[in-house]
């Protein structure tokens, strides 16, 4: 009788068949949502990668010690015992810039607290219209602010909870919004490899209403006291990461990550890292869409600044129009705050 089980040769034949031709095939992991239904949410910079641990990764930093907590995930706050003063700043072009400021502490070995201001502006931006392509003669600028007060408890010596509420503010010429939403996420860690594993809901809230607060060019004929309503950018992850390789001064991890939004564009990414001696890591990531696109990298190191603990660190991620952009971010503890 024919022994299915014991010819691994044929079943080794048919599995690299099945990957040969996959690539040909329809079908997918995850569906199509983020290119066939994706919807619109305000303050959606929020999703964006704005430290330069999580933009190296490909924004692969739920479960990422290094990363920012008041950005990627709250637990990560005493789960990474994040102490001190954590920037970020990214470029996007066109005079629009995206920066991050937050002071995180610790008031005791197993909780640490934060703030965080999370802000994008732009340069002044000529007001154009149907009637008026060439301009109305008017400039516009816009501000997106949000800041943020979060804490993190580490329960045990394996699990970390933390969440963060924010207030939002949009303002883009004659319209602006307000928002609130919470961020919740949770951090579990394992004896194995340092596996880790990550959960967290961010930016949960109500819908906000856009409102017209300010005068439209007179060619255009609206009710002033009309508004329109959209979500916030809630997004719904889960990730992991493990230790592939520890050799002394040589080590390797790997990471995963899953994320639904709210506006139905689901992604996944993987991302890995190399850290020599604790001094020195490179980030690689690449995010998995709909369309493909180029992977992110990243490059960063640790000093002192007058005996403080400083880490400094860049990042270039792709960005929809085929080039990249860049992200900057730096840390520094001050000695007295470490426990």
């Amino acid at each position: 009788m024919y022994d299915w089980n014991s010819n691994v040769m044929v079943k080794r034949i048919l599995l690299f068949l099945a990957l040969a031709v996959a690539p040909a095939m329809k079908a997918q992991l995850l569906p199509n949502y983020g290119e066939e239904r994706a919807g619109l949410s305000s303050f959606t910079y929020l999703k964006s990668p704005v430290d330069p641990w999580s933009a190296g990764l490909g924004g692969t930093a739920l479960a990422n010690t290094s990363s920012y907590g008041l950005v990627t995930n709250p637990a990560l706050l005493s789960a990474g015992m994040q102490q001190g003063v954590f920037t970020g700043s990214r470029m996007l072009g066109g005079s629009i810039g995206h920066d991050f400021f937050s002071i995180s502490k610790a008031r005791n070995p197993n909780q640490v607290v934060g703030v965080s201001l999370n802000s994008l502006t732009s340069g002044g931006i000529v007001e154009r219209t149907v009637w008026q392509p060439e301009g109305t003669g008017r400039i516009v600028n816009g501000a997106l602010h949000s800041v943020g007060v979060g804490v993190s408890q580490r329960f045990s010596d394996y699990f970390n909870a933390g969440v963060q509420l924010k207030y939002g503010q949009e303002q883009l010429g004659a319209f602006t919004a307000h928002s609130v939403a919470l961020d919740l996420g949770f951090h579990y860690e394992l004896d194995y490899r340092e596996l880790s594993f990550a959960a967290a809901i961010l930016n949960f809230g109500p819908s906000t209403s856009i409102v017209q607060t300010g005068s439209l060019p007179t060619t255009i004929n609206t009710d002033t006291t009309a508004s329109s309503v959209a979500a916030p950018p809630q997004v719904f992850a889960m990730g992991m990461r493990f230790n592939a390789m520890d050799r002394g001064d040589h080590k390797v991890y790997t990471s995963f990550q899953l994320n639904h939004p709210s506006d139905n564009n689901e992604n996944y990414s993987v991302g890995a890292e190399y850290w020599y001696k604790e001094i020195i890591e490179v980030q690689l990531g690449y995010r998995m869409v709909s369309r493909w696109g180029a992977p992110s990298f990243g490059f960063s190191t640790k000093t002192q600044l007058g005996g403080w603990p400083m880490k400094m660190g860049v990042s270039a991620i792709p960005s929809p129009a085929g080039n990249y952009q860049t992200v900057f971010g730096l840390t520094i503890t001050p000695l007295n705050w470490m426990l």
